[in-house]
């Protein structure tokens, strides 16, 4: 019997960066959500419920910190981890994302491997 596949939703506008992100994932062993937008990506996140968001700051809309806070105050999806993949990559914007409730930040352009490390860590993390 094998284990069920880990499930990631990506929430990014960015069509290329989503699409090379679901790609690598895939290749990872993942099954892969996507969501164009924070309203898409709340409504797939409830309906879905993901094991891992990966998630944009500078989104239109909703950015990607209003995003995660509403995710954290919801009772169903508080729990589900959140990375935040972002070109913002000052200390205050990390303070931010942490505030919001993501646990990791990865800073675009990125690596694949840290990216696969972050992965691991937050699914260890996640089951205790």
């Amino acid at each position: 019997m094998t284990a069920q596949k880990k499930s990631i939703l990506i929430i990014d506008d960015e069509v290329g960066l989503r699409n090379l992100l679901k790609f690598r994932l895939v290749s990872f062993g993942f099954d892969v959500l996507v969501a164009e937008d924070g309203y898409a990506g709340i409504e797939l996140a409830k309906n879905r419920m993901p094991d891992l968001i990966i998630l944009d700051i500078m989104m239109p809309y909703f950015n990607g910190i209003e995003v995660c806070k509403k995710l954290k105050s919801d009772y169903k999806t508080k729990d589900i981890p959140v990375v935040f993949l972002t070109v913002l990559a000052q200390k205050e914007d990390m303070e931010m994302g942490r505030e919001a409730g993501a646990e990791f930040f990865l800073t675009k352009p990125y690596d694949p491997e840290k990216l696969n490390a972050v992965l691991r860590m937050a699914f260890k993390k996640e089951e205790g």
